[in-house]
């Protein structure tokens, strides 16, 4: 912008009219999986047994963007290692590489990483580890600002994991994610564990902040959604498990990864969620 003051109005206009358009953006999908933390005593589901499995799913997939929930820094190395395409983003919520992660993997090839930042769900979000509210542990917020080399077309990923507790954190926590998209020109895709159901306040804080499900864009009435199933499979229950849109995306596909691995086990004690979005027209 302050390149632009030195040059005249009527030159920078004549050079906008001139200006080729932007190539039109190509969908991409988006995932997000609580992949649950890599020390539980879990036996027969334990990370060993599941990992490669885990990984199995997320290939067939082929996110352009991943959010994580809950991965500690081995398990991340690990992931790290088998999309090699990707580059990964965000620390943990005990700062650096302590702690569980909401991180974010990102194809290189497709989209430019142009700023990052984390900041955690307390009512001091810029202190490291900090609890807010009513929560049982520290919660963490990742966001990542990235450029669409293809089209130039920018967005912001934001990637969460709300308390299992604290209902009063949960909403709160909202309310600051809220806050901070408010702050941040768009679009937004927010991904996230919110450990709350459809009609919760938090996830309506969400709605009123101009978010909504990209799930319930292509499966309005779907009512087998649940997306917590404690290694049992399934999709009884609440689903609590998300990827939102703002208005500047189209939802082309989205759907509920509920397949067991080869072995009849589940990759995770979550079921990923995943979409397929597309740039609307500017």
């Amino acid at each position: 912008m302050h390149a632009l003051r030195s040059i005249p109005v009527a030159l920078v206009l004549g050079a906008c009219a001139s200006a080729p358009p932007a190539p039109s953006a190509e969908p991409f999908v988006v995932m997000s999986w609580n992949v649950r933390y890599g020390t539980a005593s879990d036996g027969a589901d334990r990370w060993a047994e599941r990992r490669d499995g885990l990984v199995t799913a997320i290939h067939a997939a082929a996110p352009a963007i991943l959010g994580v929930q809950e991965a500690l820094a081995p398990q991340l190395e690990f992931l790290a290692a088998r999309l090699p395409g990707h580059m990964r983003v965000g620390q943990g919520r005990e700062g650096g590489d302590r702690g569980e992660h909401c991180a974010v993997f990102i194809e290189a090839a497709r989209f430019e990483l142009v700023e990052h930042g984390d900041f955690w769900l307390s009512p001091t979000p810029e202190l490291v580890a900090s609890t807010g509210w009513d929560a049982a542990l520290p919660r963490i917020c990742t966001w990542v600002a990235l450029r669409e080399r293809a089209s130039g077309r920018e967005l912001t990923i934001w990637n969460t994991h709300f308390d299992h507790r604290g209902a009063v954190a949960r909403e709160r926590s909202a309310e600051l994610i809220a806050q901070r998209l408010a702050l941040r020109p768009g679009p937004h895709l927010l991904f996230g564990d919110c450990n709350c159901g459809e009609q919760s306040a938090p996830i309506a804080v969400l709605r009123q902040a101009g978010l909504r499900d990209t799930f319930r864009d292509v499966h309005p009435t779907a009512t087998a959604v649940g997306t917590f199933h404690a290694f049992r499979g399934g999709t009884g229950g609440d689903k609590i498990d998300y990827v939102f849109a703002d208005a500047g995306f189209t939802t082309v596909a989205a759907a509920i990864l509920s397949q067991p691995m080869a072995s009849g086990r589940w990759p995770s004690d979550h079921h990923g969620v995943v979409a397929t979005v597309v740039f609307r027209a500017p």
